[in-house]
């Protein structure tokens, strides 16, 4: 699998100077949200967040023939599975899951934040769906894994973001369809196993 590095400014909003992760106690995968859209978009949307001071990104991005896009060194914090809204399901601003596997960064979202503990990886998609070319997810797989040996998280720990903040249908079709995410952990054991 070859990474092409694309690495964002350093900025408040993106890539903040200085912010590393405390731990790497997770892999959280997305949807870019745009049917179509190339991960070099994905990048210009980053790259450009401070503008319009939103945060937003994420370490890798996996582009739809399947070429991973590194964002972000895994050792800096990205932002992409904090929040500020509550779990329609627990009532509080991380689901269960995400206490249960971050810990003290999901338990005080005003400090502390998930971000500061996890991979996250943006996979591009075909349709408003959320479906994924079989080279997206192919190349997803071999990240995750890759991801997931380096570091050490065990395959319990590689989530979504919707597993995280419980509102967010991201990615769409693997919250629409867990059985669909559960499909792709196995793949992803199986790629530990070898």
């Amino acid at each position: 699998m070859e990474i092409i590095n694309k690495f964002l400014s350093e900025n408040e909003y993106t890539h903040p100077h200085g912010r590393k992760l405390a731990e790497k106690r997770a892999v959280i995968l997305h949807w870019v949200g745009v049917g179509g859209q190339k991960a070099l978009s994905v990048w210009d949307y980053f790259e450009h967040c401070c503008a319009g001071k939103t945060y937003a990104s994420a370490h890798y991005c996996i582009d739809l023939d399947g070429m991973v896009y590194r964002f972000i060194p895994d050792d800096d914090v990205a932002y992409h599975c904090g929040s500020s809204q509550f779990d329609p399901i627990s009532k509080r601003i991380y689901t269960d899951w995400a206490r249960n596997i971050f810990g003290k960064y999901a338990e005080d979202p005003k400090h502390n934040s998930p971000n500061n503990a996890a991979i996250g990886i943006e996979m591009c998609v075909l349709d408003a769906d959320g479906n994924f070319s079989l080279e997206t997810l192919r190349a997803a797989a071999e990240l995750t894994a890759s991801l997931c040996k380096t570091y050490r998280i065990p395959i319990e720990r590689v989530g979504t973001h919707h597993l995280v903040v419980g509102w967010k249908d991201c990615p769409r079709l693997w919250t629409r369809y867990p059985e669909k995410f559960e499909e792709f952990k196995k793949e992803v054991s199986a790629l530990l196993n070898k």
